[in-house]
């Protein structure tokens, strides 16, 4: 069967070829030229563009003290501008091919291509696990899930204990009894509710979370980072006691929830419906919460 359209393979003809050299030499020869006739000025030109490439250190070569050290108005020999740019030329195509090879590398082993194409001895189950993360670590049942968590108890609410939760001090005490994902999961709330003037603070709990939350995903006994209960705690003190910006009415809705709640994941979810109500709850924020303690993450994704 004839092709209804074919492409024709382009090629290059000898004559463009012969023609492109004779462009690149008499080029070759106008620049030659030009710089032998305007060698005094061109020379310093050049010197300076190499001092700028090289932070200076050019200076220190012995081209760089030939170009410097010549008085001002004198030529230049012909071949210096040739001889000394062949180290700097030499120098600049080793370091390109490095980058290229790492590059090349990269390519080879951890692009898309390189990860799905199918070994000679073809996808062994080792293979597949030391390649791809396994379905069940992405989604789990929600049957699965309950089960999993149905177990674990109720966190008590220690902020109920408190005189006044305006006091830093007397909230920081309680503040090691609550774990990284209900710490998490009340900064978040609170925040929703009673939103406080820096906004960074957010971002810095949901990076921390998430962080957190994929490194449980993958081995729920793995021990956290150093770093993450004191910068969820810092975090939920805050919005907990910090008053700049933030409406007294809106605080004091977070306190009485605080000072009411028998437990934790309650005072979550309080908090979550009463800043549903203000249309501040964004429900992405505790997407994390699914394989942590999806008990929490329902209570507030049913509102």
């Amino acid at each position: 069967m004839k092709a209804l359209h074919r492409k024709p393979v382009e090629s290059i003809s000898a004559g463009s070829i012969v023609t492109l050299c004779f462009v690149a030499c008499a080029t070759m020869a106008v620049l030659s030229l030009v710089w032998w006739t305007f060698t005094p000025v061109l020379g310093r030109i050049y010197a300076a563009l190499r001092l700028i490439e090289t932070a200076s250190l050019w200076r220190f070569t012995g081209w760089g003290r030939y170009f410097t050290g010549m008085p001002a108005g004198q030529p230049f020999a012909f071949v210096s501008i040739y001889q000394s740019s062949a180290p700097f030329g030499l120098v600049v195509a080793l370091l390109t091919a490095l980058i290229g090879f790492f590059a090349w590398r990269k390519r080879s082993r951890s692009h898309i291509d390189a990860l799905i194409t199918l070994p000679p001895q073809g996808f062994t189950r080792e293979e597949i696990d030391s390649r791809f993360m396994l379905a069940d670590r992405l989604v789990r049942l929600p049957d699965q899930d309950q089960e999993s968590f149905a177990a674990l108890a109720k966190c008590p609410n220690r902020f109920k204990g408190v005189r006044d939760l305006m006091d830093a001090r007397a909230v920081e005490r309680v503040l090691d009894d609550v774990p990284w994902h209900l710490a998490g999961a009340l900064a978040l709330t609170i925040d929703a509710l009673a939103p406080l003037a820096d906004r960074k603070l957010r971002e810095k709990v949901l990076k921390a979370v998430r962080a957190a939350a994929d490194r449980h995903t993958v081995n729920p006994l793995c021990e956290q980072p150093a770093t993450l209960l004191p910068t969820l705690h810092g975090a939920l003190l805050q919005v907990i006691t910090d008053q700049k910006s933030r409406g007294v009415a809106a605080l004091r809705q977070v306190h009485t929830v605080l000072e009411t709640e028998e437990d934790l994941e309650a005072a979550v979810s309080m908090l979550a419906s009463a800043a549903l109500t203000e249309h501040r709850l964004q429900f992405p924020d505790y997407a994390w919460l699914r394989h942590v303690d999806p008990n929490v993450q329902s209570e507030i994704a049913t509102y």
